[in-house]
């Protein structure tokens, strides 16, 4: 598949959209703040990201699910933030 995904978040939903991606064969990068929460996935073939701009970094896709107004601000503009490295368009 020629779509690359990142997810940004790796809650109940966020996890749950990676795997299902996984499954349907795409090429998925995830960014958490608990990389722990990542292990799972790793083992399904997602690759962690440090950051999120490293997680977003040459994705055709990017999906945050994240908790609240703050951990999408810090996640899309903060340090290392998404919007740093997204792609054009």
């Amino acid at each position: 598949m020629a779509e690359t995904v990142a997810i940004l978040g790796l809650g109940t939903m966020g996890a749950g959209m990676a795997g299902n991606l996984l499954k349907s064969g795409f090429s998925l990068t995830v960014y958490n703040r608990t990389a722990a929460k990542a292990g799972p996935l790793l083992a399904a073939g997602a690759k962690l990201a440090a950051t999120p701009a490293e997680a977003v970094k040459g994705a055709s896709v990017a999906i945050s699910m994240l908790a609240d107004d703050e951990a999408s601000r810090a996640v899309w503009l903060g340090e290392d933030g998404a919007l740093q490295a997204a792609s054009q368009g």
